[in-house]
């Protein structure tokens, strides 16, 4: 009865997952770090979390983001883990590229890498319980031009340009049910995005007040919450569903480039809710291969996206090797 209720309930939000047609997404970094990420805390096998293993990733997210743009994003992480009998930890690496097309131009470049250590927690019956605490360091100025030396909104740039700290903790009962929470806040800001929608050559498209005006962005800090449940099939198979909330807590602020003052961005502060959803697939003698998908669509959206992080949805295929993955049985 139990998985026959799993099965009914993950199905009903996965459907919505990818009906939905809010837009959204809102992300800055925390929601997929550490323990805040979707599937956090999945086993390999009966004895074995994936965070104890050693393991690569490639993946590249498919993205529709503001106004219809195409943004696709690479990424390389690495996973190191430390354990002992009864907790250890992980210290993962991310070094994505981004890169947009949409009606304004094109751009491309390195966006932030994240880097973070997750202590988890191991002996406790029937428990898993994990904390977070790591940096997004962004890797540029938010300051790129289209070919015409012209700067382009917050939604082409590959950087928030500022360094963000981030923390957060999840909580697992067996491999049912799970729950995370964290915070995420920028500490050291250098964005010197220029765009203000006008320009001396008569280009109605580039001078739309549809972008946010967000120059020299002082990006505020955000919230979340992500409740799931998992329906691992073996092994090899599962997948898990749930939804993730983002509370941006205060509106961010711009810089009038006429006077040199701030100004509140109106309609920043506010919640996103997001559907996701995430099938794996192992493969290998000892499962030492990894294909999994996540999709991600918004439900609930607040009414400003001035950092650029406005989504339709988010597509994401990735390949991952585990290192070291003889001590555990998968063999088939």
């Amino acid at each position: 009865m139990r998985q026959i209720s799993a099965i009914c309930l993950f199905a009903a939000l996965g459907f919505a997952a990818f009906t939905a047609k809010a837009q959204g997404e809102a992300d800055p970094g925390f929601a997929s770090t550490g323990a805040m990420r979707t599937a956090s805390g999945l086993k390999i096998n009966e004895y074995d979390y994936e965070n104890q293993r050693a393991h690569v990733s490639l993946g590249h997210a498919f993205v529709k983001g503001e106004r219809d743009i195409r943004l696709n994003i690479s990424q390389l992480e690495v996973r190191m883990p430390f354990f002992g009998t009864y907790s250890g930890g992980y210290f993962d690496v991310k070094l994505p590229i981004f890169s947009a097309a949409g009606e304004l131009g094109n751009s491309w470049g390195l966006a932030d890498v994240s880097a973070s250590y997750t202590h988890m927690f191991i002996g406790l019956e029937d428990w898993t319980i994990q904390a977070t605490g790591g940096l997004l360091m962004g890797m540029g100025t938010a300051s790129q031009a289209d070919g015409k030396a012209r700067p382009l909104p917050m939604a082409y740039q590959p950087s928030r340009g500022s360094t963000d700290v981030m923390v957060g903790g999840s909580v697992q009962w067996k491999q049912w049910i799970s729950a995370a929470v964290g915070y995420q806040q920028p500490f050291f800001r250098y964005n010197e995005n220029e765009f203000f929608a006008a320009n001396a050559i008569n280009d109605t498209i580039y001078s739309k007040d549809v972008y946010t005006i967000a120059r020299k962005l002082y990006r505020q800090g955000d919230v979340m919450m992500r409740l799931e449940g998992h329906y691992i099939m073996s092994d090899r198979f599962g997948f898990t569903a749930g939804a993730v909330g983002i509370y941006h807590l205060k509106d961010d602020l711009y810089e009038d480039r006429n006077t040199g003052l701030w100004h509140e961005i109106d309609g920043t502060q506010g919640l996103t809710v997001n559907l996701s959803g995430n099938a794996f697939f192992r493969f290998g003698r000892h499962g030492e291969f990894k294909l999994d998908v996540t999709g991600t669509t918004p439900v609930v959206r607040r009414d400003v996206y001035s950092s650029g992080l406005y989504r339709q949805w988010v597509l994401l295929p990735r390949f991952t090797f585990f290192f070291n993955s003889k001590k555990g049985a998968l063999m088939f």
